[in-house]
């Protein structure tokens, strides 16, 4: 990677030497009186003319290159989920489209630069408007974009309105920065959530009776703690040592931790009858992995805390802002185990590639070589603030077998209240 990043430096200095060097001929050959850069001779012309061909064949020959290198997706392996298939699907469509399109309308841009390069004896003719020409290309962009637009909407729908039954609800939850994972449980239903429950042990906000009496604890705590320190901070005569920015501070929080208690008496505390009306959330399993069994439907819910993240799984070909105040949704069902992908000729040699790579670096720094394999992973592909980049998740995809053995370790917020 070295030797490549230096080539590149020797082959841009290169070009900037030789394009200062023209600009030093063209001044001493107007110093000397002889032809400058403004008097083109035919000969000149014919030699750029003859380069525009040259360039326009490799630019199209690399362009293939790429294409047959990379593939038609952007360098992504196969999409491992059912909706992933049609996007690509999609995706290999407007290529289809766009590609013959692009070959086209390039191809005449250079070959008429070649065909009608500057001839001093030749008179341009002058052609202001061609109705025909006019409706040529209106009509013909206009169906092929038509065609991509139905075909895209269609595929949307299909993706986006494709209720199924059976479908397994989870939640992800964003923060900055980092994932949280809630599974439903048993009666497939998600516990409510409140923002105003969330705490360092309830960073969901899940409403439980548990949790209800959690946050009261924290709430009066709090404003015990700002009263011991008002009061502590009082002279003899009752005047405060702190300035009064400070004090003012103090009391406003204070007064915000009991309007958030008084808020959640009113509006979430159903006192007797919260362990009935909030018993959805008891079997609910939260934590900070994403665990899916293969051919399993998923219906999934996106949340955020505090700013817009967007949780982008590209294996999956899944992407979806995570809003804060509403709830997103996106139902997909998986294809390939996290096993069956990392088995995959095309997936071994990318990692060896990439082992070699990173091994080699590691020797030069003196330590130990390790082995980087292939992992689902879930990122955020919103620039949600400075640790942005560290907003990443495991994502396993297995059996129903492997999934009901880890799923089985894992403590339910009753099984949490019980201890």
């Amino acid at each position: 990677m070295e030797n490549k990043f230096i080539i590149v430096v020797v082959v841009a200095l290169f070009i900037i030497a030789l394009m200062q060097l023209m600009k030093v001929y063209d001044l001493a050959a107007k110093i000397r009186g002889e032809k400058s850069e403004e008097k083109v001779t035919r000969g000149e012309n014919i030699f750029n003319a003859n380069m525009l061909i040259v360039f326009m064949l490799t630019y199209f020959g690399f362009i293939i290159w790429l294409i047959f290198k990379y593939g038609m997706n952007g360098g992504l392996f196969d999409a491992a989920s059912v909706h992933g298939q049609e996007i690509d699907s999609l995706l290999l469509f407007n290529w289809w489209v766009i590609l013959p399109v692009f070959f086209l309308t390039n191809g005449v841009l250079f070959v008429f630069s070649w065909k009608y390069y500057y001839r001093q004896e030749r008179k341009a003719l002058y052609f202001p408007h061609d109705n025909r020409l006019e409706l040529i290309w209106t009509i013909v962009p206009a169906v092929a974009l038509s065609a991509i637009v139905i075909y895209g909407l269609k595929t949307w729908n299909d993706i986006m309105f494709n209720d199924q039954e059976g479908a397994k609800v989870v939640e992800v939850y964003g923060f900055q920065f980092g994932w949280w994972t809630r599974y439903s449980g048993d009666d497939n239903v998600l516990g409510k959530a409140d923002y105003k429950l969330i705490t360092a042990s309830n960073p969901l906000g899940v409403i439980t009776s548990e949790n209800i009496q959690n946050s009261y604890n924290y709430l009066d705590g709090e404003v015990e703690k700002i009263n011991l320190l008002l009061s502590e901070s009082k002279n003899d005569e009752g005047e405060y040592f702190l300035s009064a920015n400070n004090v003012d501070s103090l009391i406003g929080r204070m007064e915000r931790f009991k309007r958030q208690k008084y808020r959640i008496k009113s509006a979430i505390d159903r006192g007797d009858q919260n362990d009935s009306v909030y018993k959805s959330a008891n079997d609910d399993v939260l934590v900070q992995e994403l665990h899916l069994i293969k051919d399993q439907p998923y219906a999934m819910k996106f949340r955020s805390k505090d700013v817009i993240h967007c949780p982008w799984v590209p294996h999956l070909r899944m992407q979806i802002n995570a809003v804060p105040g509403m709830e997103t949704s996106f139902n997909f069902t998986p294809t390939t185990t996290t096993q069956e992908m990392r088995a995959k000729p095309e997936v071994i040699e990318h990692y060896r590639v990439i082992n070699e790579i990173h091994n080699e670096r590691l020797k030069k720094l003196g330590e130990k070589e390790e082995k980087v394999e292939f992992n689902y992973l879930l990122m955020c592909n919103k620039i949600c603030g400075a640790a942005h980049s560290n907003m990443k998740m495991d994502v396993v995809i297995e059996t129903a077998e492997e999934f009901n053995s880890w799923i089985a370790e894992k403590q339910t917020y009753a099984q949490k209240a019980s201890e």
